[in-house]
């Protein structure tokens, strides 16, 4: 009797363990439409567009880091999570980096906000478009980037995008948005700023944050945003 008591409860056990994988595997599968096969995730997303330094491997085999991004202009300091002084806070997806260039002394900064969603998106511009009227000097511009890296032999040999055109006596540069550069069917939008720290003559470096943008991932079909306009 007392075996047949110890078999009914380890079929019984044995149910709820199936239940149990079955109910976690839909909860993957579920997870894998969400995201899509291959798609990468928030972590990853909110430094797509900040130019990264170079790997490569020493004569003993170890790892070094290439800091230079494009001439002059190396990264100082790394990646960032989280949004940096003077910006506001807009999306728990945020990174940010520091880059100096050498010859000069100049301070570049450039911020990656992400979202997955365009309502988040419309709220995020209407409130950095009021910071930055109520902080400095808001117009929209037009930028031509030449002979993006990376780019297909068939592909254009410029890239004119719009942009954000923001001065102040913090920091001057432009703000792009970017939407769903990854697939037209996920949901994956971007705010994203190249300026130079403190009180500056902004074309005086646009060719350097125009490299600055070249080395980052494609702006193609980049607009400014759009609560500013």
């Amino acid at each position: 009797m007392r075996f047949l008591q110890n078999d009914r409860t380890s079929r019984v056990a044995l149910v709820l363990l199936l239940i149990a994988v079955g109910a976690f595997g839909a909860l993957l599968l579920l997870d894998l439409l969400t995201i899509g096969p291959g798609h990468p995730p928030p972590g990853a997303l909110q430094k797509w567009y900040i130019p990264r330094p170079g790997y490569g491997y020493a004569e003993n085999g170890s790892v070094v880091v290439n800091r230079t991004i494009e001439g002059d202009i190396v990264l100082s300091g790394d990646i960032e999570e989280g949004y940096p002084p003077p910006f506001p806070d807009l999306s728990p997806y945020c990174s940010h980096a520091v880059y100096l260039d050498t010859g000069s002394g100049d301070r570049y900064l450039v911020v990656n906000w992400y979202f997955d969603d365009d309502a988040d998106l419309a709220r995020a511009e209407g409130n950095l478009c009021s910071y930055l009227r109520s902080s400095g000097n808001v117009a929209s511009a037009g930028l031509i980037l030449p002979g993006e890296t990376g780019r297909s032999p068939d592909a254009p040999i410029v890239s004119p995008i719009t942009v954000t055109k923001y001065e102040s006596e913090t920091s001057s540069g432009y703000f792009g948005v970017v939407e769903k550069p990854l697939s037209p069917e996920h949901d994956d939008y971007f705010i994203v700023y190249y300026g130079v720290y403190g009180p500056a003559v902004l074309p005086d470096h646009t060719a350097a944050l125009e490299e600055l943008m070249l080395r980052s991932s494609s702006l193609r079909g980049a607009r400014s945003l759009a609560s500013c306009t």
